[in-house]
């Protein structure tokens, strides 16, 4: 079983470059270990969530290929924390985006395909508290993701206007749109791309970029089944054990 740790901010000071130089090196250590980089998660993408934590901008984490699970897969609530589960749209890139200006038409045209997704985030943080740069250092509270496996272009439909319901054992728990996400889930893949331009990096072909969290993060325990069906997406499912 996995233990909570205080947080890093009550026994060192830091900022939130430093905070992302922490996420740096953890991942640099991950990869050197023999994990792959894979793609990158939006967190804080609600606007009531970015005024309670006073910034004007979401965070950033990184996925590793050790963090994506099968759908339906059988997961060991054992081998986490406290997990919790979010509803969310995954862009599929094929091209790369680089740049502080994109829009959202710049990032659907970069986008093969928009996959349904379910994120397991869990803090590693006691009682899943954190201040912002201890949640930045700990890659936004990056666990697993399930993704689903109907992949939609996104000259097709618009993607914002999905519906989306999340159930856990049957049981409705949530609904929402692709909107809740910054108003429109690119939005929040062009701010992505932006705060990496910044450091001077980018997205990349090939990369998974998970948006957003469209409704709140719900706790789930062990005999858990969480399903996430979207309209014109399909569904996803993750099963705790």
């Amino acid at each position: 079983m996995r233990q909570a740790i205080p947080l890093l901010s009550s026994s060192h000071r830091f900022d939130m470059e430093e905070a992302y130089g922490i996420q740096e090196a953890w991942m640099a250590y991950k990869q050197k270990a023999g994990d792959r980089l894979i793609g990158y998660k939006m967190g804080l993408t609600s606007p009531a969530k970015m005024r309670q934590m006073n910034v004007s901008e979401p965070v950033y984490g990184k996925l590793l290929a050790s963090m994506l699970a099968e759908n339906g897969e059988r997961l060991s609530h054992a081998s986490f924390i406290h997990p919790r589960v979010e509803a969310e749209v995954a862009f599929l890139l094929g091209k790369d985006l680089n740049g502080e200006d994109l829009t959202e038409k710049d990032v659907l045209e970069a986008t093969d395909h928009l996959v349904a997704a379910i994120e397991i985030i869990d803090s590693r943080y006691e009682n899943f508290r954190f201040t912002l740069a201890d949640v930045i250092a700990d890659n936004a509270s990056s666990s697993k993701f399930v993704l689903g496996h109907r992949l939609v272009s996104t000259k097709k439909e618009d993607v914002a206007t999905f519906g989306m319901a999340l159930r856990i054992n049957g049981e409705l728990k949530a609904t929402g749109t692709p909107a809740n996400v910054l108003g429109h889930p690119a939005r929040s893949v062009a701010m992505l791309a932006k705060m990496l331009a910044r450091k001077g990096e980018r997205l990349k072909a090939g990369d998974i970029v998970l948006a957003g969290g469209i409704t709140e993060a719900i706790a789930v325990q062990p005999g858990d089944v969480v399903q996430a069906s979207f309209a014109h997406l399909g569904g996803v499912e993750v099963l705790f054990v």
